[in-house]
């Protein structure tokens, strides 16, 4: 189904998918998740998202990639240097893959170190006010499974958007 978010080619408007958004989120967001990030221009960014969120009482924060800002994140921390830098890389990001940056509304990622291992819920919310959240699991951003009522493993999907 299409949605109603719209990209701009040269004199033409497309319908831009909603899942294509949380792909190209995804990918975004693994970049910093993953440790190791090359997505910013010139830099080389070295996080321990899982560490900054294990430090934190409630074992989670939320980094909102739009505004470069993150609640719940250590002081002075990694996170906190390394989030205006990804805010001011996403448009050119975007760009090379096709969509505008102003398609999203919101893109927040909320980094969770649980007992049961590291996860990442990505809420985005596109132009047309539609906002879902999809979670991926470990530090290479597995999208998360579950069972169907005939046993077969199906992308696990959040009933409420998070955040």
């Amino acid at each position: 189904m299409w949605d109603l978010a719209a990209i701009r080619y040269p004199g033409k408007y497309m319908l831009m998918k909603h899942s294509k958004l949380h792909g190209i989120a995804h990918n975004f967001a693994d970049s910093l998740a993953g440790g190791l990030s090359f997505v910013v221009p010139n830099h080389v960014i070295l996080t321990h998202v899982f560490a900054e969120a294990a430090s934190n009482v409630d074992g989670y924060f939320v980094a909102d990639f739009l505004t470069g800002k993150a609640e719940g994140a250590w002081p002075h921390g990694e996170v906190e240097y390394a989030l205006p830098l990804f805010r001011n890389a996403f448009p050119e990001f975007c760009e090379k893959h096709g969509v505008e940056f102003t398609d999203f509304k919101a893109f927040l990622v909320r980094f969770v170190a649980g007992k049961g291992g590291n996860s990442y819920v990505i809420t985005i919310q596109d132009r047309s006010g539609r906002r879902s959240s999809r979670e991926y699991v470990g530090n290479a951003g597995k999208r998360s499974e579950t069972l169907d009522d005939l046993g077969r493993r199906r992308p696990k999907i959040l009933d409420e958007p998070l955040d």
